[in-house]
């Protein structure tokens, strides 16, 4: 587990050159999009935006809904945690409940992890082209398919 002191490090980045270093924050080794956060300690980590559908959400109907995928981490089963499709609209609808993580505080998120794009081009010699790309991360357990 990482302390405080070394995360903030990481979100500042190496200033090498006087430039901070580009940084992804993964879960599972899948590139996040959005996070949101409740007041109970659950967190949905967003890894693709899959498509738009009509959703009825306690009767109602929602046109346009953005359909999600990502890992879901609630906190009265975090052991129980999955992959999964989420309604963006339904998330909204739990305002103010359920918030976005503003993008500084990604990092110090459960269970992420972060990668600065220097370390990763270091290693692999792919750089930006490679971590942008969501099949880089994917686990081949994971069978879903969103379509663009």
């Amino acid at each position: 587990m990482r302390d405080i002191f070394e995360l903030r490090k990481m979100v500042r980045g190496s200033n090498r050159g006087g430039e901070d270093k580009e940084q992804i924050v993964t879960i599972k080794g899948k590139p996040v999009i959005e996070i949101y956060e409740s007041f109970g300690g659950s967190y949905w980590f967003i890894t693709e935006k899959c498509h738009k559908q009509d959703s009825i959400i306690n009767g109602r109907v929602y046109k346009n809904d953005q359909i999600l995928f990502g890992y879901a981490r609630l906190s009265a089963c975090p052991e129980l945690a999955e992959w999964g499709y989420i309604s963006e609209t339904e998330l909204k609808l739990l305002s103010p409940r359920v918030w976005k993580v503003e993008k500084k505080n990604w990092p110090f998120c459960p269970e992420v992890e972060v990668i600065r794009v220097s370390e990763h081009s270091e290693t692999t010699g792919e750089g930006k082209k490679a971590l942008a790309q969501p099949s880089a991360f994917r686990h081949s357990t994971t069978s879903h398919r969103c379509e663009k």
